[in-house]
């Protein structure tokens, strides 16, 4: 199995309040196309590979949607809705009360992967931050071809979570 190195900086990362909710936004640079990002973002085999979650269904297509965290597949699954699934170019949901949006663009490197997240709490913005860092990370090895573990949950700290906590505590 190859080796995936999770940078230990903060990505680019802004965190905008909107008065009752955040807008976290996240950027990436991944050397991949957007026809090889989208399959990840929206197979259902694929996305529990490096997200929080793991849907019902792909989510390549508009409607309702079953989303259970990956790392406890047991637990009750949270409702969501597929709002956006423009191909190679945007996917959105809902998850629970939040809203995720990921948007590709080509560019001359690959594409840029940019990752909007609107949530309530502002304090958690640091800590969705490392956790979209870290999940960011893992879409860009599993788009790759890369088989890695599970990074999600208690497996996050194993690969510098807490400290990809602190310093987005510090840039957020």
């Amino acid at each position: 199995m190859a080796e995936c190195e999770l940078p230990q900086h903060p990505l680019g990362a802004t965190l905008i309040d909107l008065g009752s909710h955040q807008l976290l936004t996240l950027e990436r640079t991944m050397e991949h196309s957007t026809a090889t990002l989208w399959p990840a973002l929206t197979e259902r085999a694929v996305i529990g590979r490096w997200a929080p979650f793991s849907p019902d269904r792909d989510l390549d297509r508009l409607g309702p949607v079953l989303l259970r965290q990956s790392d406890d597949l047991e637990a009750n699954a949270n409702l969501g809705k597929v709002l956006t699934a423009a191909t190679q170019q945007m996917l959105s949901l809902n998850w629970a009360a939040d809203r995720i949006d990921i948007e590709l663009a080509p560019s001359p490197e690959g594409t840029i992967v940019q990752l909007s997240h609107v949530f309530a709490d502002a304090s958690l913005a640091s800590s969705l931050a490392a956790g979209w860092h870290i999940c960011l990370q893992a879409l860009d090895a599993v788009a790759g071809g890369i088989e890695i573990p599970l990074v999600v949950g208690d497996a996050a700290h194993a690969v510098g979570w807490d400290s990809l906590y602190e310093e987005y505590a510090k840039l957020l």
